[in-house]
């Protein structure tokens, strides 16, 4: 497949980081053509209740995870940057570094991509960037009304459309979505149950080391996230 110059971001907490993310990660970056890919963890979510480990943390087992493959990144602006993380700031500060002509993907998971109406300045991450929606083989993606009416115009079918403009478009991107989440792994180590094959070895030992998640029984029951 052709390597397009293009940006790659794939964002989210990784609180902790699993072979969800990283299975879809993989297969984005490979379908999309992508020399330069970037694992974007949030740095302070403009909801705290969002993340239980550090910022820090979530991103030493993000490089943890990737460090054996060297064609996945990791870029930590969100988590230097004080203050609560916007994406639109993050893709404005991209979109100045990369200049106007390349190309900067968003990629987004079904369910992130539902509640884009909820982000701050939503309608601007197109002037800076394509979004990219991982789909899951049984499951279309669909948004609600305001989002849908919005993104109409925007919708392209092929990814060779994306490579004729820097911004602005709309792609669905069918990828293998692995059925773990990170609230579950929470669960099984509050729990004391082991989450081993659900994340990368090398994480269990930093987890325990520095005795995250231990505390969060009482909290999680009633939380669904990816």
């Amino acid at each position: 497949m052709t390597a397009h110059t293009a940006i790659g971001l794939f964002g989210g907490t990784f609180d902790p980081v699993h072979f969800g993310h990283l299975r879809a990660a993989s297969e984005a970056k490979e379908k999309l053509g992508l020399n330069d890919f970037r694992l974007l963890p949030v740095g302070e979510p403009a909801h705290r209740d969002l993340t239980h480990a550090s910022a820090e943390h979530r991103l030493a087992m993000l490089r943890l995870a990737v460090a054996e493959h060297p064609d996945i990144a990791v870029d930590n602006r969100e988590v230097r940057r004080s203050g609560v993380s916007y994406m639109v700031d993050t893709l404005a500060e991209v979109r100045r570094e990369a200049g106007t002509e390349t190309a900067i993907l968003l990629i987004l998971g079904q369910d992130a991509a539902h509640g884009l109406c909820g982000w701050h300045r939503w309608q601007e991450l197109f002037d800076y960037a394509h979004l990219v929606v991982m789909t899951r083989p049984d499951s279309p993606a669909s948004f609600p009304a305001q989002l849908e009416s919005f993104v109409t115009t925007r919708r392209r079918n092929a990814m060779a459309d994306l490579w004729q403009s820097p911004a602005g478009l709309l792609l669905n991107l069918e990828v293998t979505q692995l059925a773990i989440s990170s609230t579950a792994i929470r669960m099984r180590i509050a729990q004391k149950r082991s989450p081993r094959f659900l994340l990368p070895d090398r994480l269990l030992g930093y987890i325990d080391s520095h005795q995250l998640y231990g505390q969060l029984h009482s909290q999680l029951s009633s939380q669904i996230d990816k």
